[in-house]
């Protein structure tokens, strides 16, 4: 059980890690977009709201993960 659980918080710390590495690098590009108004294509999946909505999730995903990890893993 113990072997189980040392498991779960190597895989739940190494997907907060990556979320917010993620998370962090398309922010950037998100405010960079915004403030140089840059044209991307329409099939870029971080455009306007609808990219700030994924960026969150991701942020999110990072942050429940840790949560998790933190409080309910001994």
């Amino acid at each position: 059980m113990q072997n189980e659980h040392r498991y779960l918080k190597e895989v739940l710390s190494w997907i907060t890690d990556w979320c917010l590495i993620i998370g962090d690098v398309l922010f950037a590009v998100w405010i960079i977009q915004l403030v140089t108004q840059f044209e991307a294509h329409p099939s870029y999946p971080f455009l306007g709201l609808k990219g700030w909505v994924i960026i969150f999730s991701i942020y999110v995903v990072g942050l429940v993960s840790d949560i998790i990890n933190r409080r309910y893993l001994p």
